[in-house]
């Protein structure tokens, strides 16, 4: 379950047009900074719930604050003004309050340069959005029956949604950089312990092979069982090494005084269970292919990719099979005006494909490209195309996408497409291209 992925579903373009029209900002600047101000309202609340302390104070926010999802059904009258919107932004500046504190004046900040809207208007948005975000919450919270516990592992398991959405000047104001590492720590610790067990079986003779495999296959079938579900299930990865680690140590004490075994049935057995890890890792990698190519399909739900586009070209770039690294389309609609490095408006629907497809393809990573013809001086073309790359970057965090998943080059005009000695090669030549880095 995709907790952000449900709230920004709600955020339509009418329900955006409204809040601009109430908070006297532009449908497009309001839309930009909801998609900043949701996952970093997520992410203080996932910070604050993993703890035990902090999950119980989320559930009392929830039952005093009566956050049981009614809201949502109702989300267009709270947004049209008056004391309906009025209440939202007073409830909402509360929320903020408890999970923000000292953080809540930089994240105005940070949201309201990164959306171009006003303070004041960015600090009423995130002041609207709390409360959505809150009865979300709070609907999976009752109608899962969620003690602290299950609240805290549930926040754990929405972590990489949120840090895959959240910018990266917000993710360092807020100090989002360790979100949802309690996954990686406890499959460290798994490791650990079998690693311990594998050792007493190493010093105990008899059948190695076989009870280090068996070790071996344990492991690996905690860590899956970790990294596919998340938080959700730490105790039972627990529970899951520690019998792994009793079958280990339990076969080298049986196995101890058997020096006798026939090296044929060793090799035998440990060929066997080789067998059965290629086979279960082969199963996993299938699964966790399947379940990639699900999420890539239901969050590409709804997006147009013209044929021939640079995002028809990159969606199949990203879906298909073999090496990526290194493949490149170009933009076909973003050829700048001589000297210029604004992205042309006419190209905005290619940018916002492209941002569709790194969020759907979230461990995806690229390389941005600016070229110019030979008009001018050398120098300042290169300053010139890095400006045009740079531009298009921005315009991709702006659309919710890390920073760091992006890096840009001016190549000037050493690479051109097309002949610079016409006009039609020239404006050729103005473009952008993409290439897959990861």
């Amino acid at each position: 379950m995709n907790l952000l992925k449900m709230l920004q579903d709600q955020m339509g373009g009418e329900l955006m047009e409204q809040a601009g029209k109430f908070l006297g900002e532009s449908k497009e600047n309001t839309s930009s900074a909801m998609g900043a101000a949701l996952p970093s309202i997520l992410g203080s609340l996932i910070s604050k719930g993993s703890s035990q302390s902090g999950a119980s104070g989320i559930l009392d926010m929830v039952t005093k604050g009566g956050f049981n999802g009614d809201m949502l059904s109702n989300l267009g009258s709270m947004f049209g003004g008056g004391d309906s919107t009025s209440g939202l932004v007073k409830s909402g500046g509360g929320i903020l309050s408890s999970l923000l504190g000292n953080k809540m004046g930089g994240l105005v900040d940070t949201i309201a340069s990164l959306s171009g809207m006003k303070k004041s208007s960015s600090s009423s948005l995130l002041s609207m959005a709390a409360p959505i975000v809150m009865n979300m919450l709070g609907k999976h919270i009752l109608g899962n029956k969620l003690n602290a516990g299950g609240l805290m592992k549930f926040l754990g398991s929405q972590a990489g949604f949120v840090k895959d959405a959240l910018p990266s000047g917000i993710s360092d104001l807020m100090g989002f950089g360790n979100l949802g590492n309690s996954i990686s720590e406890t499959v460290g610790a798994a490791s650990k312990t079998v690693g311990n067990a594998a050792d007493e079986v190493k010093s105990s003779g008899g059948g190695i092979m076989k009870w280090i495999i068996i070790g071996l296959l344990g492991l690996l079938a905690a860590w899956y069982f970790g990294i596919r579900t998340g938080c959700s299930n730490v105790d039972n990865l627990t529970d899951k090494v520690g019998d792994t680690t009793s079958s280990v140590v339990t076969g080298a004490a049986d196995l101890a005084g058997d020096a006798t075994k026939a090296a044929g049935d060793l090799v035998k057995d440990g060929t066997e269970a080789i067998g059965d890890a290629g086979a279960a890792a082969g199963e996993m990698l299938k699964d966790g292919a399947n379940a990639a190519a699900d999420f890539a399909n239901k969050a590409l739900e709804g997006v147009s990719f013209a044929a021939g586009s640079a995002g028809e070209s990159l969606k199949n770039i990203f879906s298909g099979d073999g090496d990526k690294v290194g493949k490149t389309v170009t933009f076909k609609t973003m050829n700048f005006a001589t000297g210029k490095a604004d992205v042309p408006a006419d190209a905005m629907s290619e940018v916002n494909n492209l941002a569709a497809l790194l969020k759907a393809f979230p461990n995806a990573t690229i390389e941005i490209g600016g070229h110019t013809d030979n008009v001018g001086n050398a120098d300042n073309n290169n300053t010139l195309s890095a400006a045009r790359a740079g531009s298009v970057k921005a315009a991709l965090v702006k659309a919710g996408i890390n920073g760091d998943r992006i890096t840009t080059k001016g190549y000037g005009s050493a690479k051109p497409k097309a002949s610079n000695d016409t006009k039609e090669g020239q404006a050729a030549n103005r473009r952008i291209e993409v290439m897959v880095t990861k």
